[in-house]
C-alpha cells in the first residue's frame, strides 16, 4: 500500500471512529453522590441503549447522527429526565442526577365479599412453538397486550417457558399503560424482579404480585426486561402462532415491534369496581 493509498485510509478510519464512539457516565440520587442502579438509558425512538450497573455506571454508543435527539432517563421511583445527546457529549462529568418521585396512591377497598376472578392473557401449555428474547442486549424487552374491562386487582403473573439454558434467571416486571395504542408510562411505583431456574420450568412458574396492589384498567403491556447481563444463555417461551402477538424492544427507550404468535405469559387477577 502506497503512502498516499495508506493516508486515505488512516484518515477513513479515523473518521469512523470519530462517527460513532462509546460514552461513560453515572446516575445519582439528586443532591447526592449515591448512584442508582439500573437505570434504563437510551436515545428515544432508536434502538441505541443501555442500562446502568448496580452502582449507576453506563457506558452509550452515540453516532453524530443522533446528536441533536434526546437520551432518556428512566427508572421507576424516579422522575425521568431526557437530555439533547450532543449536550451529553459536552458534559465534561458525565453525571446525570434524577429525582425521586412522589406517588398518590389511590385507595384500594378488599372485603370479605366474593370476588370476580379474571385471568389476563393467555397459558400456552403446548411446546409446538417457542419464541423468546431476539439477544442478550441490556434493556430488552417481551411481552404481551391485555385489555381489562373493568378495573381489576392484579394477584400473580405467570410463565409458561418452554427452554431455558441458564442455571437461573432474573428479569424485571414492566406494566405500561396503553392510551390510543400509544404505549405510555410504567404504571408501577417500584422495581419488581421475578427470579427462576431452569428446574423450574417443567411447571407454571408463577410469581405473587398481591403485596404491590396493583390495580389496572384498559390496555395495558406486560413487559420482562434483561436489565443485567446474563452471559450466553436462551430462554425461549412457549408459544401459540394464530391466538394474538407479541411485543418486544430491542433496548432500553427503543422501538417497539411486533410478531406473530403470543408468549406464554398471563396475569391472574380479580375484579374490584
Amino acid at each position: 500500500m502506497n503512502k498516499k493509498a495508506l493516508l486515505i485510509f488512516l484518515g477513513f478510519l479515523t473518521s469512523l471512529i470519530i462517527h460513532c464512539q462509546p460514552y461513560s457516565g453515572k446516575i445519582y440520587i439528586t443532591g447526592t453522590e449515591i448512584g442508582i442502579g439500573f437505570v434504563n438509558v437510551g436515545i428515544i425512538g432508536v434502538n441505541i441503549g443501555t442500562v446502568s450497573d448496580i452502582d449507576g455506571n453506563f457506558t452509550i454508543d452515540l453516532e453524530s447522527d443522533f446528536d441533536s435527539d434526546s437520551l432518556r432517563f428512566s427508572m421507576i421511583g424516579y422522575e425521568s429526565k431526557n437530555i439533547l445527546v450532543n449536550d451529553f457529549k459536552e458534559n465534561p462529568t458525565k453525571k446525570v442526577y434524577l429525582t425521586p418521585r412522589s406517588y398518590v396512591l389511590s385507595e384500594v377497598k378488599v372485603t370479605n365479599r366474593q370476588y370476580k376472578r379474571l385471568r389476563l392473557g393467555c397459558p400456552v401449555e403446548t411446546h409446538d412453538l417457542r419464541s423468546g428474547f431476539a439477544n442478550n442486549e441490556l434493556g430488552s424487552e417481551l411481552g404481551v397486550k391485555v385489555h381489562v374491562r373493568k378495573q381489576a386487582l392484579i394477584t400473580d403473573i405467570n410463565l409458561n417457558v418452554g427452554i431455558c439454558t441458564y442455571d437461573s434467571v432474573t428479569y424485571r416486571l414492566n406494566i405500561y399503560r396503553i392510551d390510543n395504542k400509544i404505549i405510555c408510562e410504567n404504571i408501577l411505583k417500584e422495581p419488581i424482579y421475578i427470579s427462576f431456574s431452569k428446574n423450574d420450568i417443567d411447571k407454571v412458574i408463577s410469581y405473587n404480585l398481591k403485596k404491590y396492589f396493583l390495580t389496572v384498567e384498559g390496555d395495558i403491556l406486560v413487559t420482562l426486561e434483561l436489565y443485567k447481563d446474563l452471559g450466553e444463555g436462551r430462554l425461549l417461551f412457549n408459544t401459540e402462532y394464530f391466538t394474538g402477538i407479541t411485543y418486544h424492544r430491542k433496548t432500553s427507550q427503543g422501538k417497539w415491534t411486533q410478531s406473530p404468535g403470543v408468549i406464554g405469559m398471563y396475569l391472574n387477577s380479580f375484579i374490584i369496581n
